[in-house]
């Protein structure tokens, strides 16, 4: 009895493996290349990195699941030394644990904002080609200069008004808004890095 419901576990474990490798095929960092007109001047070579969703592990299943199926890979900033533009944070309300991640999906990148009361449904907070904001390094070539981060409640401004996260929306090293949540829709604050 207990090696016929072995064998049978190990069945099951076997067919949702595998359903899940050719539903969700693993992926591996991605390189975009091309040329772009950069401050006047065309035909400037840029290489933007995307990691594939499975670098964050980090990731509540269904948010892993639902970037999966969107087809999503994840750009990284031109400074990124280590896997970047996923972040969490309470940014529907104080305590609560939401996620937000850029996904690049055939040259747009897209803001999706994940709460933790609804995590099987996201919110696009807004996306643009993944070549309109570019930056880099003395001596390489450009990169994404499009990076997200957690905006913590006690860095808000007013701080009377606000009791949890926001989120850093910047173009590295040039500007940035913070979005945050409040009664129901989403507010940007502007600023500068």
């Amino acid at each position: 009895m207990i090696r016929s419901l072995t064998i049978a576990l190990c069945c099951a474990l076997a067919s949702v493996t595998a359903y899940a490798q050719t539903a969700f095929p693993p992926r591996t960092e991605q390189v975009e290349t091309g040329f772009a007109t950069i401050a006047g001047h065309p035909h400037t070579r840029y290489s933007i990195r995307l990691m594939p969703v499975s670098s964050f592990p980090q990731l509540p299943l269904p948010v892993m699941q639902q970037l999966e199926r969107l087809g999503c890979m994840i750009p990284q900033t031109y400074e990124a030394r280590a896997p970047e533009n996923v972040i969490s944070g309470s940014f529907e309300k104080k305590g609560s644990s939401d996620w937000a991640a850029l996904c690049s999906v055939h040259g747009i990148s897209t803001l999706y904002v994940f709460f933790a009361s609804d995590l099987a449904h996201s919110i696009a907070l807004r996306n643009q080609p993944d070549t309109l904001w570019l930056g880099k390094e003395w001596g390489e070539d450009y990169g994404s200069a499009w990076g997200i981060a957690t905006h913590p409640a006690r860095l808000m401004q007013p701080r009377d008004q606000a009791d949890h996260d926001g989120i850093d929306d910047a173009f590295v090293e040039q500007s940035r808004v913070v979005h945050y949540f409040r009664d129901d829709h989403w507010t940007k604050i502007e600023g500068n890095q």
